[in-house]
């Protein structure tokens, strides 16, 4: 099999002579043969090779197992090892990807940093062809075009596969054979995720149901259209020159040069666009694409926001997408009055009266009027905007969070996040203003006077 990695190696010019390879080994079974075969190949080559392992930090002790298995054959091997624990289920609530998303999103950021590290010039992953049928069939249920049919490429930009063209049961036999023991993830034996279900149900479904070799097939397919893919790429790169304008920060398209051309070509033109700005074409779909392309006919000023802070809008004779410039926030800080008036220019006006139990009963509650238990608050209070380490008791939700988690669950915009006013004892949060109080200032049966806050007005 390392014969047959080599022609692959070759055929793409994944690897050059004094190569210095990252290369993202999990310990399954793929990238323990990748492991091994490049490290077969190292002389061959005068490869410098470097192992990177990303703990996803979602199966426990299973999950330290397989990193310890991983650390222990690069001892063994004399390779440089790299060990990333990165919170996957978190990360993916904070950015609003799927657990799938957001671990593919932070093996590559780890990947690239120890490239940058260590001054390589490759990342080697362990995608093979059982892996881009199964991609392929994942982009077609999602309505893919022509790009998402090549499933994987065996070459995109530094990241090189040098198992592309070896099924998985080529890799259990090589496995086998070098005594080589994986560790194992039995979460890809699960149904629950969709490339599994493919895995383990469509496939074998449609090669028992009409007697074909669908991998074979399929890989066939996605390799004629990779080389028409390509050769449209550089058709389209041509005419992105000629319609296009880049300055790094954002593109503009002439309008009527974009509409002298083919969809096909208005298609890949947009993507060419967003992928010119992003680094990548990840998390653009054919929505996305469809909804740019109908800023065409619509008035000037029209705009569409679209994934990882990218906007595209119409103005005049010119198509523009560009990357959203984050809005420097105005820091705001003063102490609240208690009893007293506390006006904040551009924020609002904030009235603390100090009453007995019995009055507050007499009073409307509104959604910026909020009763707090006078003895519970021992410290000055502050209004203020968010800060590093900020924690927050939502009322009747029992425990502490960060604030962040809090803005995150309620869904509330990044973008308005910074605007909004909090009153403060120190990092404790007692009202998020216009959201939720902190239920450790409730009133409860024991509360004797309360201060009453609200916000009147807003002050320009």
């Amino acid at each position: 099999m390392i014969d047959k990695v080599i022609s692959t190696i070759k055929r793409y010019k994944m690897i050059e002579a004094n190569d210095k390879i990252v290369m993202g080994v999990s310990g399954g079974p793929d990238s323990l043969c990748m492991l091994d075969i490049l490290y077969n190949l190292k002389d061959l080559f005068n490869l410098k090779l470097y192992v990177v392992h990303v703990n996803h930090m979602i199966r426990g002790e299973e999950a330290k197992r397989d990193a310890q298995f991983v650390k222990d054959m690069c001892r063994k091997l004399k390779l440089p090892f790299f060990l990333f624990e990165k919170d996957v289920k978190k990360i993916a609530k904070e950015m609003g990807y799927s657990e799938e998303e957001a671990g593919r999103y932070v093996r590559y950021q780890a990947f690239e940093e120890v490239l940058r590290e260590v001054k390589g010039n490759k990342i080697a992953v362990a995608h093979n062809k059982n892996d881009v049928v199964e991609t392929v069939f994942l982009n077609l249920i999602r309505g893919s075009g022509m790009a998402g049919l090549i499933g994987i490429k065996p070459v995109n930009g530094n990241i090189i596969r040098p198992l592309i063209e070896i099924e998985r049961e080529e890799i259990e036999n090589y496995i086998k054979e070098k005594d080589l023991k994986p560790v194992i993830d039995f979460t890809n034996y699960e149904d629950l995720y969709k490339r599994n279900k493919v895995r383990l149900k469509l496939i074998p479904y449609i090669n028992e149901t009409f007697e074909v070799d669908i991998i074979e097939n399929i890989y066939r397919m996605a390799k004629i259209i990779l080389e028409e893919n390509d050769y449209l790429e550089k058709e389209c790169e041509k005419i992105f020159n000629e319609v296009c304008y880049f300055n790094q920060e954002e593109i503009f398209s002439d309008i009527k040069k974009l509409r002298a051309q083919h969809p096909a070509i208005q298609r890949r033109l947009v993507r060419l666009m967003y992928q010119k700005l992003k680094g990548d074409i990840y998390g653009l779909e054919y929505i996305h694409v469809e909804d740019v392309l109908s800023l065409l006919d619509k008035p000037t000023s029209s705009k569409i926001d679209l994934p990882f802070e990218i906007e595209a809008l119409k103005s005049y004779n010119n198509l523009i997408m560009r990357k959203v410039k984050e809005k420097e926030a105005k820091t705001f800080w003063a102490k609240l009055n208690i009893p007293g008036i506390t006006k904040i220019c551009g924020v609002g006006q904030f009235k603390a009266s100090v009453l007995g139990i019995e009055e507050i009963k007499k009073l409307n509650i509104g959604k910026y009027t909020k009763f707090f238990d006078y003895d519970k608050i021992q410290e000055d209070v502050v209004v203020r905007n968010r800060q590093a380490g900020d924690i927050f008791s939502p009322l009747n939700l029992g425990g502490s969070k960060k604030l962040k988690e809090f803005f995150i669950d309620e869904k509330i915009p990044r973008e308005i996040r910074d605007s909004i006013p909090l009153l403060a004892i120190d990092n404790e949060i007692v009202w998020v203003v216009g959201y939720r109080m902190s239920d450790k200032f409730k009133v409860d049966e024991n509360t004797k006077k309360c201060p009453c806050d609200r916000v009147y007005q807003r002050i320009k």
